[in-house]
């Protein structure tokens, strides 16, 4: 029988190794799912009416999920700002967990063909719409691996052992970063869907 004090040595070990690997990893899987679906040849002809019926539903669907999901994400980072740290490790996995079915969701519309055009005048789509959007996709491609290694450490280590890792350091910038991809990805559900 292995003592006490080693086999937690081990474990601390495994949990200490295993968000930085795990991260990149992750990331490059989507990375790779992501770029299949949009580089992919798109079908031919006229979609099914299900597949029809499922696009026109995707878009506001995604949005409630976003929308949920940037509460939720705010919420987490209020609530460890003002040392609930019990309260936040319940929410922030709910909010990863509802960023992981906004990109089911994400990834079924895109490789079902949904893609919209902006409908709106040229002068906003230029100077509103196209700068959003391209923020919204720079930050939603550079959070996705430092929000996965937080989230890797906050769901391997003990609360206790927590304050020993970066996840507080890395948090600092993944969860802003996070929070305003959400909230811009929602002003560009606006202008597609609501406005426009």
């Amino acid at each position: 029988m292995i003592p006490r004090r080693e086999t937690d040595f081990a474990m601390t070990l495994n949990r200490q190794s295993l968000p930085l690997p795990g991260s990149i990893i992750i990331t490059m899987v989507a990375y790779g799912i992501l770029s299949f679906v949009i580089l992919r040849a798109r079908p031919r002809g006229s979609p099914s009416d299900f597949v029809t019926q499922l696009l026109a539903i995707l878009p506001h669907a995604i949005a409630l999920v976003n929308g949920l999901a940037l509460i939720l994400l705010t919420a987490g980072w209020w609530l460890i700002r003002h040392g609930y740290v019990k309260l936040h490790r319940r929410v922030m996995p709910s909010a990863l967990g509802l960023i992981s079915v906004f990109l089911v969701m994400y990834v079924t519309r895109i490789y079902l063909g949904g893609i919209k055009e902006f409908p709106g005048p040229q002068a906003v789509y230029y100077y509103v719409y196209l700068p959003v959007l391209i923020i919204h996709l720079i930050l939603s491609i550079i959070c996705i691996q430092p929000v996965i290694y937080v989230a890797l450490i906050g769901l391997t280590h003990r609360i206790e052992d927590i304050p020993r890792t970066r996840h507080k350091l890395v948090g600092r910038v993944a969860v802003p970063m996070w929070i305003l991809s959400l909230a811009l990805g929602l002003v560009v559900y606006v202008l597609l869907y609501r406005k426009y």
